[in-house]
């Protein structure tokens, strides 16, 4: 479920010395407020720090209690954000899960922990996999990649249960039509990100049922800072809106 709200942003590249970026955003599906995401990001020198949190709202909160948070450390190579550690916990109504990664310098694999009980055969296949393709970022500090270089990944995406690549295909211009942000404007900017590459760490053939997300962005503060993002899969669509945000220096 990670994968579907893990999603987000474009930023200028200069003075990125020092910030703070903190967005709220709003998730719905068929118009029902079901979540909120508070993605905060903290920059100093070439290191940075995330926060990206998932909470359940509303009705949806007291039927189907969720909580996912991810918290990702690293630095910053070549306007690449390279990840070095990645630990993400959800718990809901139903279980509890969790997914740490260490990563090396290079992108290598330092540590490999998850919630899930797997199978011997399971275990040979994940092993046969990190070592097959070797060099990983994860799907928060990517995206946030978007955001803040708009720039896409050298390495692939790991996310504990698979391994995937996210592409970007700009369009200059939009018209916002459906916006229920708290930011209003009918002419914005627009990436659609697709999927040219997927694979299941723990599951031969595994189907990928995110078919592609569009971002939408425009100027805020001095900055482009998303303002909206739908997502399109093969089981529900839903949509991100964002409600609030702080830039700090």
């Amino acid at each position: 479920m990670r994968i579907f709200f893990i999603i987000l942003l474009l930023i200028y590249s200069n003075c990125l010395f020092s910030k703070e970026i903190n967005l709220h955003f709003e998730i719905d599906w068929k118009s029902a407020h079901l979540a909120d995401l508070f993605w905060d990001i903290s920059i100093e020198d070439n290191h940075y720090d995330i926060k990206y949190l998932i909470k359940s709202y509303g009705i949806t909160d007291q039927i189907f209690n969720y909580e996912s948070l991810t918290l990702v450390k690293g630095y910053i190579d070549n306007n690449q954000l390279r990840p070095l550690s990645y630990k993400s916990k959800t718990k809901s109504t139903r279980q509890d899960v969790y997914t740490n990664i260490l990563f090396n310098k290079d992108g290598t694999i330092k540590d490999f922990d998850i919630s899930k009980e797997i199978s011997k055969d399971q275990l040979d296949l994940q092993n046969k996999i990190l070592e097959k393709f070797l060099y990983f970022t994860d799907p928060v500090s990517q995206l946030s990649q978007y955001f803040l270089y708009n720039t896409n990944s050298d390495r692939l995406i790991i996310d504990g249960l698979n391994i995937y690549q996210l592409k970007k295909n700009n369009i200059s211009s939009a018209t916002l039509r459906d916006d229920k942000s708290d930011i209003h404007d009918d002419q914005v900017k627009k990436i659609i990100l697709s999927f040219p590459f997927f694979e299941g760490i723990h599951k031969i053939d595994k189907k990928n049922n995110l078919n592609e997300i569009h971002m939408i962005y425009k100027d805020l503060d001095k900055f482009l800072l998303p303002i909206q993002f739908n997502i399109f899969s093969k089981k529900f669509n839903a949509k991100l809106f964002l409600k609030n945000h702080k830039v700090s220096e």
